[in-house]
């Protein structure tokens, strides 16, 4: 175990902590009782396929080994025009190919070893005594607060030995009678008793492609990607949140709303290959980015991004040129109120058409 420990540090992780592969039924549970009562999107979770038994991964799994990368999130607000993402998934797909090393290490020691998302990750990291979850739904720990990304490699052997744990152990959560991070969601996504309604959850909605209702569209702000209001507000991430780093200059013009709106650019590939760079594949396509940054280029007000969101009102996307629309509308300018009566003439879809005749009406 000390040199699996040592190897997972050599590989920037911070944390390593080992549970044995024990079905997660509670996990199971729990979860079937919020798709019941609506709280998590039954359709959606079940395309994410989780499994909480470990024989469904690796069938001889003798245990599973969970390793946590810290991070530092960004300042906030974001320069002007520039829309913002969340540490998370800039470090994310670095911390992937680094724990698929890992993986490869312990195959060249003998030990079958497969690097999986197919697992829960924060009731393992829990049961691995890495940290405790708090009213949140979010896994803490004392160095990293909540600001960690967690990763699982199912293992054919049992390791022995001490691990690399947090300082937190397997205390329970001490939240009490804080309620900040229910009171300051400003879509009323944290339930008191701390489980997430993710219909409600700004994240959720984020990077789906997925049509966004408008109460959460304008709680995204100047967002693309993550949200992390609930553990910005969190009193044990106070010390993780000091002298916090912008991203550099060039990477976050990568992300400016006239660049990412500009379907004229010819570059807009390109754009996208370096956003990929940047937060990985999955998030980077360009329906999903045209989704949300004309949600956040109708929450800057800004009339300068009109004539980009003119042309995102004619994109095939649906979720796209609704969310246009709504933006449009936001902005709330004559000339905003132009654009949006020329869309009415030449829209079909009934779901765009209710869209801008919303915003007009909200114009009057």
């Amino acid at each position: 175990m000390h040199d699996i420990t040592s190897k997972a540090l050599e590989l920037g992780f911070s944390l390593v902590g080992k549970a044995p592969p024990e079905p997660l039924f509670g996990w199971s549970r729990e979860v079937t009782r919020r798709i019941d009562e609506g709280l998590i999107p039954g359709e959606a979770w079940r395309k994410r396929n989780l499994k909480h038994t470990f024989d469904e991964v690796m069938p001889d799994a003798r245990q599973v080994l969970i390793v946590v990368r810290s991070y530092k999130p960004f300042a906030e607000p974001f320069p002007p025009a520039i829309a913002a993402y969340s540490a998370h998934y800039r470090v994310y797909p670095k911390c992937l190919k680094q724990v698929e090393s890992f993986a490869e290490w312990l195959r060249q020691m003998g030990i079958n070893a497969i690097v999986t998302s197919k697992l829960p990750l924060k009731p393992l990291a829990v049961k691995a005594g890495l940290g405790i979850y708090r009213r949140n739904s979010l896994v803490y720990s004392k160095a990293s607060g909540s600001f960690m990304t967690l990763f699982a490699v199912v293992i054919d052997t049992e390791i022995r030995g001490d691990t690399l744990f947090s300082e937190s152990g397997n205390e329970a959560s001490d939240c009490a009678e804080c309620n900040i991070c229910i009171n300051q969601c400003p879509t009323g996504a944290i339930m008191p008793e701390g489980a997430i309604d993710m219909t409600k959850c700004i994240r959720d909605h984020m990077g789906s492609g997925r049509l966004v209702p408008p109460k959460i569209r304008k709680a995204y702000g100047v967002r693309l990607i993550g949200c992390e209001i609930c553990q910005r507000v969190c009193p044990k991430n106070a010390h993780v949140l000091r002298n916090l780093p912008l991203p550099p200059r060039e990477e976050l013009e990568i992300f400016s709303l006239p660049k990412l709106l500009d379907l004229n650019e010819p570059s807009w590939k390109v754009t996208l290959e370096s956003i990929s760079d940047v937060i990985g594949n999955n998030y980077a396509r360009k329906n999903r980015i045209l989704g949300d940054a004309v949600i956040a280029a109708g929450n800057t007000k800004d009339s300068n991004l009109l004539k980009y969101l003119n042309e995102t009102l004619k994109y095939p996307h649906v979720p796209v040129r609704a969310h246009s629309a709504w933006a449009v509308g936001r902005i709330g300018t004559s000339d905003a109120e132009k654009i949006l009566t020329n869309a009415l003439h030449e829209e079909k879809d009934l779901e765009v058409i209710s869209e801008i005749k919303a915003s007009l009406k909200n114009l009057c």
